[in-house]
């Protein structure tokens, strides 16, 4: 092993990191909101049948993409390390013509199968106009899967920025402003309603996504000039445009399937709620599942920022730098992130009623999420560094298991347990998901991915936010904590857990995390030491 990462690849990782996590946060507050107003909007059985739709259209999306998104990130950099920069542009075309033509076919398909698609995804009896309502959502896959095929290509060049700007705020922006005219109109020409104003919140929801693709394909080729211009090297053009698309679709295919496999997971329990137990109970379960998914914004934005330099590590053999990165990351994902969850466990009742009437109900299921939540986020981004180690038929492996083992449970536990059972399935995929990934990198790639500042960072957290809450729950005899009780703990627990962090600064190496900051607060920051 050589030595390890260098400091300035570090900041510069953080750089890149904190756009994502701005980005990140934004696609966050913006899906929160969007999620409030189509619940509103809607109420639970409407906004059941949206979330369904939804997650239909996002599936084929991401099985669309063929696993081409990572393929791409994971070669652009290799390809550059090896010297062959000129086959970047034959691995983008590689790519983009399949997944345009693939998705094509795809939506023609589920345009025509709708009407027999509507048997599957909903109880019975359907929502009205469910046959359109799944024809519009499908018709954005082509543009959805090749756009983030695109923009995976500009992030393995080296840019995280074309894909923060598209994906995580010009869309959920445009989805916010169009959805919202679409229910004020709605509601307007159809009130008391029910077909019109969802049929005209999934068109909605639907524009921006054909909005989204075609600016991303310009991204792409804008990004792709310069590599074109560069000068070709042996092999010949023919031999090697040859070698890279079987480059890359060795290392897709499996990558494809698991992709599907975690897009149906993700989506699987809203489907199985909706078909096992009603709408209604599926709006409920959207609405914990998409709380659970808004928090893991580090763990996002830090794995699109460190893919690409894993490639490079992995393919010049660094495995010391390699863990380096793995093990910081983790520890800046777990100090930005386990605090969120953590108040999602101690007050999950009154993080949901945010979204209106009824849907408390989903209190124990967004505590057993968050929960199996912090299981991921301690592990870091060690999915991406597995795939980036180039074992993706592992990752379909791990990946398969989850999913049939979450369907199964799923199946057996909604009809008895609604929204909890539907959760308890998820929450055990995710935990033993995370754990098989971490052993299987330890032993196939070299990596250890846990260590002790990462321990310290879990501790600090829960000791800040769990400990007061059963403090006070043994104090007032078991009675159920309240937004008042919540108004007063929370806050403390934040400034107890700045102060350890600012304790431990040296040791969770948040000194390159702060060279992220804009100059003015790293002034503000920095320690006499390392002050100007």
């Amino acid at each position: 092993m050589t030595a390890t990462l260098p400091t300035d690849d570090l900041r510069g990782i953080a750089r890149a990191g904190s756009i994502s996590l701005v980005g990140s946060g934004a696609s966050a507050v913006l899906g929160f909101l969007l999620v409030v107003q189509v619940s509103r909007g809607l109420g639970a059985a409407g906004a059941g049948a949206f979330s369904v739709v939804v997650a239909v259209a996002m599936t084929l999306a991401v099985a669309g993409r063929f696993g081409t998104d990572t393929a791409l990130v994971r070669m652009a950099p290799r390809l550059r390390a090896l010297g062959r920069t000129r086959d970047i542009g034959a691995a983008a075309v590689a790519a983009l013509a399949p997944v345009f033509a693939g998705t094509t076919l795809l939506a023609v398909i589920a345009w025509w199968a709708a009407p027999h698609l509507v048997g599957v995804v909903f109880e019975h009896p359907a929502p009205p106009a469910a046959v359109w309502l799944i024809r519009i959502a499908v018709a954005t896959v082509p543009l959805g899967a090749t756009g983030f095929v695109a923009l995976s290509l500009t992030r393995g060049l080296g840019s995280v920025v074309p894909l923060t700007v598209v994906e995580s705020i010009a869309k959920p922006t445009l989805r916010c402003a169009f959805v919202a005219a679409a229910l004020a109109i709605a509601h307007w020409k159809w009130p008391g309603a029910t077909a019109g104003p969802v049929i005209w919140t999934t068109v909605a929801w639907a524009v921006p996504t054909l909005i989204g693709g075609v600016w991303s394909a310009v991204l792409a080729y804008r990004a792709l000039k310069p590599v074109w211009a560069e000068p070709p090297v042996p092999p010949s053009d023919e031999a090697g445009v040859a070698a890279t698309w079987r480059e890359l679709w060795q290392f897709a295919t499996p990558r494809a399937a698991a992709s599907a496999c975690e897009i149906a997971g993700m989506h699987a329990g809203i489907v199985l709620v909706s078909a096992l137990a009603g709408v209604a109970d599926a709006g409920v379960y959207n609405a914990a599942l998409r709380l659970a998914l808004a928090g893991t914004l580090a763990l996002q934005a830090l794995r699109l920022a460190i893919a690409p330099t894993l490639a490079r590590l992995l393919t010049v053999g660094d495995l010391a730098g390699v863990e380096h990165l793995h093990r910081t990351a983790s520890v800046w994902i777990t100090v930005v992130s386990f605090p969120l969850y953590l108040v999602f466990v101690a007050w999950p009742g009154e993080v949901l009623r945010l979204f209106g009437p009824g849907f408390s109900a989903g209190a124990v299921a967004l505590a057993i999420l968050a929960g199996a939540t912090l299981v991921n986020l301690a592990t870091g981004p060690v999915s991406t560094l597995l795939l980036m180690s180039g074992r993706s038929t592992l990752t379909l492996a791990v990946t398969l298991t989850s999913l049939s083992g979450s369907v199964a449970l799923a199946a057996a536990l909604i009809p008895h347990f609604g929204v909890t059972g539907a959760a308890l399935a998820k929450g055990a995929a995710v935990v033993g998901e995370n754990i098989a990934v971490t052993v299987i990198v330890r032993r196939t790639v070299g990596v250890r991915t846990l260590s002790r500042p990462l321990w310290l960072a879990a501790a600090g957290g829960a000791g800040c936010f769990v400990v007061p809450v059963v403090l006070f729950d043994v104090v007032n005899g078991h009675a159920a904590p309240d937004f008042g009780a919540a108004a007063v703990l929370v806050p403390l627990g934040t400034v107890a857990y700045l102060g350890l962090l600012w304790r431990w600064r040296r040791t969770l190496a948040l000194a390159e995390l702060a060279e992220a900051l804009p100059r003015k607060f790293r002034r503000t920051a920095a320690t006499p030491e390392e002050s100007p």
